[in-house]
């Protein structure tokens, strides 16, 4: 029988946020592009004001597609392991629970000292209740492994 996973995001993003960003850029590079085709083609007098519209488009599209790109990141875990997608290493981690020798909770960080090599998990990123289940589930291990190694 398959365990289901707990996963939790390790970003707090808005995704209907990060699409109004990216439609409201796209208005503004639409805007700042048709404004310096007029100027080029009719008027011949320069006006920087489509330039900077253009340009704080680009900016919403950036920062809109950032935040998308964002929610990819993630921790889950289940009884016999622990999985971790974060931008630190840009990959899956997967880390046995019995092989994490020690585990360090402090506020917004956890360290896990493994026998060959440490994990630093930063949690700085995410939402409240997603940073208070994942330190209450490694808060719960730390005990577990402190009992047994008693």
């Amino acid at each position: 029988m398959k365990v289901k996973m707990t996963r939790v995001k390790a970003f707090r993003t808005q995704k209907i946020l990060s699409k109004i960003m990216i439609g409201f850029g796209v208005l503004l590079l639409a805007i700042g592009i048709f404004a310096v085709g007029k100027i080029i083609f009719v008027d011949s007098d320069f006006d920087w004001t489509p330039l900077f519209q253009g340009f704080q488009g680009i900016i919403f599209i950036s920062l809109g597609i950032y935040n998308l790109r964002n929610e990819k990141y993630y921790i889950e875990w289940d009884e016999q392991q622990v999985r971790f997608f974060l931008p630190q290493t840009k990959q899956l981690e997967v880390i046995n629970i019995e092989d994490i020798q020690t585990i360090e909770v402090r506020l917004f960080e956890i360290e896990l000292q493994l026998e060959d090599r440490n994990f630093t998990l930063d949690l700085n990123t995410m939402q409240d209740e997603a940073l208070k289940q994942v330190k209450a589930k490694f808060k719960d291990l730390q005990q577990a492994k402190t009992h047994t190694n008693l």
